[in-house]
């Protein structure tokens, strides 16, 4: 082995983070307020550095030198102690800008700033030199111990395993395994590549090495290939000696003739001539190499070997195999005990026969218990213990820790796995030793904890400190050292000896405290660790008093409860808590704990605490708090305080009321979890916590800074989202701004009104519209929605949604098209009390809920009649599982084809008498039904059509029937009579209507029907008499209107209904000469365009929320313009050749907040602006023959340029102010 801290030592990555915050603004501008010298970290940063350049070497010799070991822990303590230093200074400058934000003057800033900076008095300079001395002692100690710069020591020998297999030893456990890699080394290739690599992963000790040369030796693999070749790679992937090794293998002659030769063109040009149309095995044991350059070169002369041919690879680590491109990933489990115990039982005893030795026998098992199925800790005990018959030295073995054993091999081999860690992994991965052997964790948690502890390294990274601990994860679970546990899937675990090489390098800084109180004062304790008793008195942590830099306390769980709220057809599933209740003293948690300045993870959950000290505001380093379960009722307003606090998890609090009314001042708080509290509302303001990522729940209030629109601003917030008491949403604006279709990172949206009947929900069918998902949305769930209708995008505009629930939505009558959600796996139902029917109108088009594997229809009374479309492969073609309950009047038939149905169950259905449908995977029946009727299949249709002259066409249902056509055309159609109906097909996405006479014959019936598709819509040259609305309802998904040069029109209502939702974005209306009035519907992020309606007097409107509006050439308009008033979301205006405007006053532009842009043109008369300073928000203001207003807006001098100076970009007749 080269080294042994391939990846760097672990003490590297704290040092590197430490630096890099020393030569921070932050930092450099508190010294210079301070008035203190540079010099002063400069020779921190000195000494850091005199340290570092051995820190390889320590690593590496900590493990057989204890004064080295020490040496490394008294640096690690002088590092947290830099660590804390620079919190203080960091923590403080947040203070201290969270306070001047408030002030509004450059003096009071400055004045503050200089008090508040105060608290270290001249305390900081003296921390800084004790510090810089303990460094100082370090450095110079280095040169007694030896330490030099570089690389360190080596590991101890590892002998290169070779080909041979012990012929007379017994197989334990690995049949299956032998089994499997042997047919597929006999199996053509069937990934099409010519050389197919096998990679057996696992961590070390597992036994790849020994299976590999089982399969090699094996028999039938011997007589398959012509040539064979093994080469122990080991941590050094050397190109020629690897090369060099092939070629002896295949090679009997090569052995004398290119032992000195290096040259790596001329050995892979005789490997390739002795691989050519040859069959070969090719076994690379002990792979580390994770450079795929490596590997492409490597492999080069091996494709002139035969199909067939194939390359074994030993490997710890998955991101080797996949580098190597293997075919085959084959990932080693660890023995059962019974296997593992006669593989100890094999090494131990004679002839393996424990019957002799009773009394050792049963001490062994529980050795083999530790080994936790791991063969090269079974066979290292067993043969250490092989011939001792004293009863105390085998239990000295069960009572020892793993590295305190003599000639122990067991922990130096998976100390090779920790030495290829990078620094930053290294760390992470000591701190998961506060979890006890056998610990179940959760991914998302202990990144959390990673984050707290400032594990995550960004930097130059634009990912965030969750996606940089991701990746962190993943690393190490890749690398075995993490498992996914086999009791709980979302969990994970260390192998025991995996967690004690974690205690190993963690040292003194990490404890798991035992049973009973800590013993001593532990001065360099760090990371605490417990599993919590019914009890836990003070006198348990009493020590704690003693310990200045204890930066976790975290009590663990002796059982593992999930806290996810898995899919299900029920609201919320149960949230068990322990049998057990667990009480702590109140002097820990509110006196003892207050007090650890330096915590940065505390965690209380389980615990029955009934109330927080306003202490808490002590622990200004806290990043992480956890009270899950806990009893308060309301958390104290100093918790607002801790201004490094990133994650509060108070879930499952059944007694808290409320959260601290100023939490909009914790700036840094990245995760909350609320979950099953009885917050009835949200702070004020919390739109201002811009770093949030996951927020469990959101309740809505009635109160400015507490309605929905708050989330407007939380644009980051990921997984899951309950938002309730959405009764309280009383205008629809607040929803639309809450612009949940544009957070993407969303996974799971509950939508909750309040049940109680006593609540009203006036306006809900609007609300629900305008809370439109993300289309990356995977789960959601409507409750209590008391609206008439569905909102159209709850179908085409959550394509990704693999689970949808409709609860207790009673007013709901109707289905929007279900059955086109093309990743919908879960579809629960449950008290649409005014249902009467299922039809088309469910399913869409054929196919439907092509992924749909569960459907639950209950608590329907209304329900009578379910139409089945009849498809090919039915309605549903991987239903699993069906149920229908409570639904007495439903009659008729059931979907046919369900031949994956697993589960059926029908109750409470008297009426229902259909024979049972054909379902041959049944294996779940709860029903009287008999048999199941088939639907026919529907016809193709086209794509694209223009008409002429033909209103027969219209009415009969042809085009009706073409499922396909995208785009129609109508043209050159003079109307004679009122059409009866009008048949296009639903999944119509443009439709022009072009120079045809009497629309007022085909626009009434036309705009009756329900358009689904409809996108874009063009009225051009016509005429029509009558035409007093236009219903947008019917139009969900039409992005463009356009109505142009139409004669005749005098009115025009674009209107919404209540529940109807649409996705127009695009309204232009121009040169209708006869339009007098036009009213524009309530739409959000629209933009309006009004050109050259010459007549045109009144312009209405009801939106709560559009961007931008075009008013251009209607010299007749009267003005104010009824609601624009105050439109907070209006991003641009324009107002050109109005004639008689005289003033915008009226318009009370400075309460459009959002405005970014103002155009005003060709208004010669207009007079003023406004009275007050226009939006802080404008960017643009352009002014265009306008002469008056002209005066009044010029620099410096204009009676109005106060109310504009603001604006970065002024232009007045195209001179740029």
């Amino acid at each position: 082995m080269a080294g042994a801290i391939v990846g760097g030592a672990l003490l590297s990555a704290s040092i590197e983070v430490l630096l890099h915050r020393m030569a921070s603004r932050e930092v450099l501008t508190f010294l210079r307020r301070q008035r203190l010298s540079a010099t002063l970290l400069r020779k921190l940063r000195i000494k850091l550095l005199a340290v570092q350049v051995v820190l390889d070497d320590a690593e590496a010799k900590q493990f057989t030198k204890s004064a080295v070991k020490d040496w490394l822990d008294d640096l690690k303590d002088a590092v947290y102690d830099a660590e804390d230093l620079l919190d203080d200074i960091t923590t403080e400058t947040l203070r201290c800008k969270m306070e001047s934000d408030a002030q509004t003057s450059a003096t009071q800033v400055r004045d503050i700033t200089s008090a508040s900076l105060n608290p270290f008095g001249g305390g900081i300079e003296s921390r800084v030199e004790e510090i810089t001395d303990k460094l100082e002692y370090l450095a110079q100690e280095k040169d007694v111990l030896g330490l030099k710069e570089g690389v360190g020591e080596k590991l101890s020998q590892r002998w290169p395993a070779t080909s041979l297999v012990d012929e007379s030893g017994e197989v334990y456990g690995r049949e299956g395994n032998i089994k499997e890699i042997i047919e597929y080394l006999l199996s053509h290739n069937a990934s099409g590549n010519k050389i197919s690599v096998i990679a057996l992963v696992g961590m070390g000790g597992i036994g790849k090495t020994t299976l590999a040369q089982l399969v090699y030796n094996d028999r039938r693999v011997v007589e398959c290939f012509d040539l064979k070749a093994w080469v122990c790679v080991s941590d050094e992937f050397d190109l020629v000696r690897i090369t060099k090794t092939i070629l002896k293998e295949i090679d009997s002659g090569a052995s004398e003739k290119y032992s000195d030769d290096s040259d790596l063109n001329l050995l892979q040009l005789k490997v390739k001539e002795r691989l050519s149309k040859k069959k070969f095995l090719l076994v690379l044991d002990d792979v580390w190499n994770e450079n795929y350059t490596n590997w492409h070169m490597l492999q080069t002369p091996f494709t002139v070997g035969l199909n067939g041919s194939k390359i074994i690879v030993t490997t710890r680590s998955d991101k080797v195999a996949s580098i190597m491109r293997s075919v085959h990933i084959h990932h080693l489990g660890q023995l059962s005990f019974e296997d593992c115990w006669s593989l100890f039982a094999k090494h131990a005893f004679e002839n393996g026969d424990s019957s002799l030795h009773p009394e050792l026998e049963e001490i062994g098992k529980g050795i083999v218990k530790k080994c936790k199925g791991l063969p090269l800790a079974a066979k290292t005990l067993g043969g250490a213990l092989y011939s001792e018959l004293r009863v105390k030295e085998w239990e000295f073995v069960l009572n020892s820790e793993t590295w305190d054993l003599p000639n122990d091999e067991i922990l130096p081999a998976l100390r090779l796995s920790y030495s290829f860690l990078p620094s930053h992994l290294k760390r992470c991965f000591a701190y998961c030793s506060i979890f006890p052997k056998d610990y179940e964790f959760e991914k998302e948690n202990l990144i959390l904890l990673w984050m707290a502890e400032g594990f995550l390294q960004q930097f130059e990274s634009k990912k965030t400190m969750e996606e940089v601990g991701d990746g962190y994860f993943y690393d190490l679970l890749s690398r075995s050292f993490f498992q996914k546990s086999n009791s709980h899937k979302s969990y994970f675990v260390m192998h025991d000896l995996i967690n004690d090489l974690a205690q190993l390098v963690s040292g003194k800084f990490c404890v798991q405290l035992k049973d009973g109180k800590m013993n001593g004062i532990l001065e360099k304790l760090r990371h605490l660790s417990y599993f919590r008793s019914e009890y836990d008195q003070f006198e348990r942590f009493e020590t704690l008093n003693e310990v200045n830099g204890l930066r976790t306390f975290f009590p663990l769980n002796l059982r593992t409860w999930p806290r996810e709220d898995k899919v299900s057809k029920i609201r919320y599933p149960s949230s068990h808590r322990y049998g057990l209740e667990f009480r702590l003293s109140t002097r820990v948690w509110n006196d003892l704990l207050m007090k650890v300045q330096y915590l940065r993870v505390l965690s209380l959950c389980y615990y029955q605490i009934t109330d927080l000290s306003n202490s808490i505001s002590n622990l200004k380093h806290l990043r992480y708090l956890d009270l899950t379960y806990a009893l308060i009722k309301r958390l104290p307003e100093s918790v607002c305080s801790l201004y490094n606090l990133q994650t509060l998890i108070l879930y499952n609090c059944k007694c808290l009321v409320e959260l601290p009314k100023m939490m909009c001042k914790m700036i840094s708080l990245r995760h909350l979890d609320i979950r099953h509290s009885k917050v009835k509302e949200m702070p004020s303001h919390m739109g201002q916590l811009k770093s949030l990522q996951k927020l469990s729940n959101y309740i809505v209030g009635k109160q400015s800074g507490t309605r929905v629109g708050e989330l407007r601003k939380l644009s980051h917030i990921g997984g899951s989202l309950v938002i309730q008491e959405l009764q309280n949403v009383v205008d629809a604006k607040d929803a639309s701004e809450a612009n949940l279709v544009g957070k993407k990172y969303l996974d799971e949206l509950q939508l909750e009104w309040n049940r109680g009947s006593h609540f009203e929900q006036n306006g809900a069918d609007i609300v629900l519209n305008n809370l439109q998902p993300h289309s990356n949305l995977k789960r959601l769930t409507i409750y209590s929605y008391g609206g008439s209708r569905f909102p159209d995008w709850l179908g085409p505009s959550i394509l990704n949604v693999v689970s949808l629930r409709l609860w207790n939505c009673k007013n709901v009558s109707t289905f929007p098209p279900l059955g086109q959600l093309p990743s919908l796996k879960h579809l629960y139902i449950l008290g649409l009390r005014e249902i009467e029917r299922v039809g088309v109108e469910f399913y869409g088009t054929d196919p439907s809920f092509v992924s749909l594997k569960a459907l639950s229809f209950e608590g329907m009374p209304k329900w009578k009649e379910w139409l089945c479309m009849g498809g090919q492969g039915g309605e549903f073609p991987r239903l699993k599982e069906l149920y229908i309950e409570d639904c007495p009047k439903l009659i008729g038939d059931l979907p046919t084809d369900l031949l994956f149905l697993t589960t059926l169950r029908i109750e409470k259905c008297e009426q229902l008498v259909a024979p049972l449908p054909r379902v041959p995977a049944i294996l779940r029946l709860t029903t009287r039904i008999r048999d199941i009727s088939q639907w026919k299949e529907l016809p193709p249709l086209l794509q694209n059509l223009s008409i002429q002259n033909s209103e027969s066409l219209l009415e009969e249902g042809m085009l009706q029937s073409n499922t396909c056509l995208r785009e129609l055309r109508i043209r050159n159609c003079s109307f004679s009579r009122p059409l009866c109906r009008v048949c296009l097909p639903i999944t119509l996405k443009s439709l022009y209507i072009e120079e045809c006479k009497k629309l007022e014959f085909l626009l009434p019936e036309f705009l009756k029907c329900h358009h689904p598709s409809l996108a874009y819509l063009s009225i051009f040259s016509g005429t029509c008499n009558s035409l007093s609305s236009f219903p947008l309802g019917n139009f969900p998904s039409l992005t463009h209107l356009i109505i142009s040069d139409l004669k005749g029109l005098e009115s025009l209502s674009i209107s919404i209904s209540e529940g109807d939702v649409t996705a127009l974005h695009g309204l232009h209306i121009i040169r209708c000469p006869n339009l007098v009035s036009i009213e524009l519907p309530a739409l959000d992020f629209s933009r309006y365009h009004i050109l050259n309606c010459k007549n045109l007097k009144w312009l209405l409107h009801n939106a709560t929320c559009f961007q931008s509006l075009t008013i251009k050439g209607c010299p007749e308009l009267i003005f104010p313009i009824q609601g624009l008033q105050g439109l907070s979301s209006l991003t641009s205006l324009e107002i050109s050749d109005l004639p008689n405007l005289m003033s915008l006053d009226c318009l009370e532009l400075q309460l459009l907040t959002s405005l970014e842009k103002l155009e005003i043109c060709d208004c010669p008369k207009l007079q003023f602006l406004t009275e007050e300073q226009l939006p802080t928000n404008l960017s643009v203001l352009t002014i265009q023959n306008c002469p008056l207003l002209k005066d009044r807006c010029k620099f410096l001098t204009g009676e109005d340029w106060h109310h504009i100076a603001h604006i970065p970009h002024i232009v007045i007749d195209d001179q740029v102010m």
